[in-house]
């Protein structure tokens, strides 16, 4: 069994890592990478980078210091941890672990005085953001931030460390999930409004004699959760007693095949099983509220109340835990008011920072504790009362900083693009964010559902949708995430009548249905025209337009068999990668969309 003891006494810089000695304070710059974004760096660096700041700042209190502490081996490690100051006092101190894992916040330690914390810590492969290659990093590391933490007064400060590992006898919570749940990093100077938390990374809190793994990614589905090899990661290493904590919701609702009574119901039924055949525990979780919107009744909703009902018919069908994060969420918006925004991100409606992060976890262990003796981590839970962190604790006007470097500009991280004969085309599509970056699958030759097709026009297009939805379509319902684009789409005169379907006064959209070549020459060839009122323009007439103009110029197919997922796209049908090379060939044509903002949601 691995056991290391370290006791750091003298200056930080006396103290650096060096392989020679495995462990030692640590700084992002040291981190051995192959991206140029920021997530594998961070990955490498306890979930820290360092901000590029264009203007000087007064960074006391903001300092962090990471330590790292090499291991030998995967697997799941306790941690003793004892900080003694002599000198002077250390003030609202904030811990963490791994890849930014909260340990603790608001700690104390008056000069003279110590501080102690046990934890656990599970070593694993982790896939970063934006790559399909897993990184195995073997090391611990342990992050503080505070008044009174600081490279120099840390000089003269003892910390220790005993490392136990590895232990197959301390359980391990893991938690899968999406965006709103992943451990996100952040830089430093350290600004919790500024910094987005997925609340899962502020769990380890609440936990003793368990270490919590959190292999949630921001763009994941219950489909690629499991498709992109998180999910293997997971499963090859449950052990009985294990927990798993899945919440999924906000990227399903992009999926035409992810209906919160079908496909994403199906995925977590798939998922309970067989994590209770390693003998694990499952707590299914509603997905977090988005800031609420308005009806013109002036009625708040929320686009995943459906995903929601969906989650809680599932466990109690299945005899799960249930964390109705989404109810819990949503009343709190609503009753914060415009004051909802300080526990986001600015200018986002989705994304929690710090304050968001912390509030969300403590909601969900004060509803496993009502649970008493069924609550799945009773035996890990260190009782430690939750405690409101307002969102205007700290300051709201951040400093301006350079731009993390564009996600766009890596190379393609899909999975099954290998020898695709329009390649140059399909890059050029990426990088001009057409895309998703998060996920490892393209399914170039499949079809695209003409409802799914649409967060990618509009993007595409640079237009924004438009709520609440009117209800003009009977296939479309007010509570879909595709709804947001419906009005538009009519109002601005680009859906040609002959493919939508009518029974009576009642129109269809039909959103399910496979794309066609004609159909997406029509809507680009119509938007060219500058006055909806004159964009009644035949479809045939579109068609023509388009291959004139070098928009519909079809992709060769292989004339091997191809393996898909979904449907192949074949005969009149545009393939998905068509779809984004068709877009990224228009936007070329029409220049003036270049100059417009890019809107990513409806």
């Amino acid at each position: 069994m691995f056991k290391k003891t370290i006791k750091i006494t003298g200056s930080y810089q006396e103290n650096l890592y060096t392989d020679a000695e495995g462990c030692g304070f640590w700084e992002p710059e040291m981190a051995q990478v192959t991206s140029i974004t920021d997530h594998e760096r961070a990955l490498k660096s306890g979930g820290w980078i360092k901000r590029d700041l264009l203007e000087q700042v007064d960074t006391t209190g903001r300092e962090v210091i990471i330590y790292r502490i090499a291991v030998p081996e995967p697997g799941t490690y306790s941690v003793d941890l004892r900080i003694d100051v002599t000198n002077h006092d250390i003030e609202n101190m904030t811990v963490f672990t791994s890849r930014r894992n909260m340990l603790d916040n608001k700690v104390n330690i008056k000069a003279g005085k110590s501080y102690q914390r046990s934890f656990g810590v599970n070593v694993t492969p982790y896939i970063p953001a934006l790559s399909s290659k897993p990184v195995e990093d073997l090391a611990i590391y342990v992050s503080f931030t505070g008044s009174g933490v600081s490279k120099e007064a840390f000089d003269g400060a003892c910390i220790s460390f005993e490392i136990i590992g590895s232990r197959k006898d301390l359980p391990v919570i893991w938690v899968g999930g999406d965006s709103t749940v992943t451990d996100q990093h952040t830089g430093f100077p350290y600004y919790p409004y500024g910094s987005c938390c997925g609340w899962a990374q502020t769990l380890t809190r609440f936990i003793t004699g368990a270490a919590v793994c959190n292999l949630a990614h921001s763009g994941l589905t219950t489909n690629c959760f499991r498709d992109d090899d998180h999910y293997a990661i997971m499963l090859k290493r449950i052990l009985p007693g294990d927990v798993v904590i899945l919440q999924f919701g906000h990227n399903d609702q992009k999926r035409r095949n992810l209906k919160p009574f079908e496909g994403y119901t199906d995925n977590l039924k798939r998922y309970v099983r067989e994590i209770k055949e390693m003998g694990a525990e499952v707590i299914l979780c509603s997905p977090i509220s988005r800031i609420p919107l308005r009806d013109e009744n002036g009625h708040n909703y929320s686009l995943l109340k459906d995903y929601r009902d969906a989650v809680w018919e599932l466990s109690h069908d299945l005899d799960v835990t249930f964390v109705d994060l989404h109810d819990l969420t949503f009343d709190k918006w609503i009753v914060l008011g415009p004051y909802a925004r300080d526990y986001f991100i600015p200018g986002d409606v989705t994304h929690t920072n710090e304050f968001g992060g912390v509030l969300i976890a403590n909601f969900f262990m004060e509803e496993l504790r009502k649970r008493g003796s069924s609550n799945p981590l009773a035996d890990y839970d260190n009782g430690l009362k939750p405690e409101f962190w307002p969102g205007d604790s700290d300051i709201r006007l951040l400093p301006k900083e350079e731009p993390e470097p564009d996600i766009f500009s890596i190379d393609m991280p899909y999975v099954d693009i290998k020898d695709y004969p329009a390649m140059d085309e399909l890059k050029e599509a990426f990088h001009a964010c057409l895309m998703d970056p998060c996920v490892m699958y393209l399914h170039p030759y499949a079809v695209m559902p003409r409802a799914q097709l649409l967060m990618t026009l509009f993007k595409a297009l640079r237009i924004t949708g438009k709520r609440p939805y009117s209800g003009r379509f009977e296939d479309i319902s007010f509570s879909e995430w595709d709804a947001g684009y419906m009005d538009v789409l009519w109002d601005e005169n680009l859906i040609d009548p002959d493919t939508i379907h009518s029974e009576g006064d009642k129109l269809f959209f039909r959103p399910d249905a496979p794309l066609t070549y004609d159909e997406l020459d029509s809507i680009l060839v119509r938007f060219l025209e500058k006055d909806p009122g004159k964009r009644d323009i035949p479809m045939k007439k579109c068609r023509k337009m388009a291959k004139e103009l070098g928009i519909d110029k079809r992709v060769p197919k292989p004339e091997d068999p191809i393996i898909e997922r979904y449907p192949v796209a074949e005969s009149s049908y545009i393939t998905r990668a068509e779809v984004y090379i068709y877009l990224k060939r228009f936007i070329d044509i029409a220049k003036d969309i270049k100059e417009r903002n890019i809107t990513f949601e409806a």
